[in-house]
């Protein structure tokens, strides 16, 4: 006996709609349990063409005066840091393991780096998270926020991570001003 067409459509379409449902409560799952962390963010064009609105993250971190850039012999694939007051995350160095990470700083995280020797040095982080869609106005809210801040002055705002068992870094949502702005998908 032989399914028809029609059933067999039905049968597949409801298979990639049940994967879907697991996909995102798996990362759901794990954006929850991860250890939450905040990280500096700095301002850069909050839109595309045709891509809605959304915040860009641009996570940069400036080094202390006179520190060098950090050189990782074959380029880093984990990025440590220091967890400090309120919980925010301060780059410390990067490393080709994450047993590597861990003996510079005590929060090993799966991402790259990228460093410019200039006065002070930055370093911009890639942690797999770019993006946090929202509505319009509110978007264009963040990116004042955001274009307001100027160097040595206080950070008002952050990506607010989740890091997992594994390391890897998941965005939960964005702490502006102290306002907590999460992504809620369930």
């Amino acid at each position: 006996m032989r399914v028809q067409a029609p059933h067999r459509i039905m049968a597949v379409a409801a298979l990639c709609a049940a994967a879907l449902a697991a996909l995102v409560v798996s990362e759901s799952l794990a954006r929850a349990s991860g250890q939450e962390a905040l990280v500096p963010m700095e301002a850069v064009d909050p839109r595309a063409l045709l891509q809605g609105h959304y915040v860009q993250l641009n996570l940069t971190q400036r080094l202390e005066a006179n520190e060098p850039c950090p050189q990782v012999e074959g380029g880093a694939e984990w990025i440590a840091f220091y967890r400090g007051g309120n919980d925010v995350l301060t780059f410390a160095g990067g490393a080709r393991s994450r047993d590597g990470a861990l003996q510079i700083a005590p929060v090993p995280v799966k991402g790259t780096f990228t460093c410019w020797e200039s006065e002070p040095a930055t370093v911009q982080l890639d942690l797999g998270i770019d993006r946090f869609y929202i509505g319009q106005a509110e978007a264009e809210r963040i990116e004042r926020v955001l274009r307001e801040q100027t160097p040595g002055e206080e950070t008002r705002a952050f990506a607010l991570i989740s890091i997992s068992r594994d390391g890897r870094a998941r965005l939960k949502g964005l702490v502006i001003d102290g306002e907590r702005l999460e992504l809620n998908w369930l």
